[in-house]
């Protein structure tokens, strides 16, 4: 599953989801995390499903991906899975699109062209 913002592979670190359609949409990598939020999203704790940026409902939730043993046929399998709940930190559509493009002035940045 590749990073909803890098598009490079995201690994096991959240599943986002979106929670109107239960569709998911990608992943988001532990870089790309740190550099939207900082630590914020592993110290979130808010229990309603708003926008972690704003007051309005949330609708794109970043679930965390959670390893657990089960056991069968005398052998421990090592699992990951991830589930949406109200406190899983959430974005609304306007504050989801802001983190997933590409800001303008960064675009030009990278590819050497001048806006105008």
């Amino acid at each position: 599953m590749n990073c909803i913002r890098c598009g490079q592979q995201a690994g096991y670190n959240r599943s986002v989801v979106d929670t109107v359609s239960g569709r998911e949409l990608g992943g988001f990598c532990r870089n790309c995390e740190f550099e939207e939020f900082g630590r914020a999203l592993d110290r979130f704790s808010q229990a309603e499903r708003t926008c972690i940026m704003c007051d309005r409902d949330g609708h794109v939730g970043f679930a965390t991906w959670t390893p657990s043993l089960k056991e069968g046929d005398q052998r421990l399998v090592s699992e990951v899975d991830y589930e949406v709940t109200d406190r899983t930190p959430f974005l609304c559509d306007e504050h989801f699109h802001a983190v997933t493009d590409d800001d303008d002035e960064t675009a030009a940045e990278q590819t050497g062209r001048v806006s105008g």
